[in-house]
């Protein structure tokens, strides 16, 4: 009955808690037994898929996009010196050309 499929996702979630998914990405029991918010237990199963990658004994398919790895860079003193002259014209307020024009505040749309 209804107690025994409870106590599966109950399961479910100490098992993914044990594989190393976060208490946050683990849906709680109403959301998928009253399909209270599937979304979550979709998130979920998705966060699930994804830390399958940090598992070398998993060789079924993936889930979701793959995991960023860490790629550390070394620059010399003087490349970083010569990246303090550069403008950045994004944080400098320029947006390529874009203004407001053709924009009606208010107005109704004339069809």
């Amino acid at each position: 009955g209804g107690f025994a499929l409870m106590e599966n996702i109950q399961r479910f979630q100490e098992a993914a808690k044990a594989y190393g998914l976060p208490e946050d990405e683990v849906f709680q029991t109403v959301d998928l037994f009253e399909a209270r918010n599937i979304p979550s237990v979709t998130k979920c199963i998705y966060a699930l898929g994804r830390i399958t990658q940090k598992h070398p004994e998993y060789s079924g398919p993936s889930l979701g996009p793959k995991m960023s790895e860490e790629h550390k860079r070394e620059f010399t003193q003087e490349q970083l010196d010569a990246g303090k002259h550069i403008v950045n014209t994004a944080q400098m307020g320029y947006a390529g050309g874009a203004n407001q024009s053709g924009i009606n505040i208010g107005q109704s749309r004339h069809m």
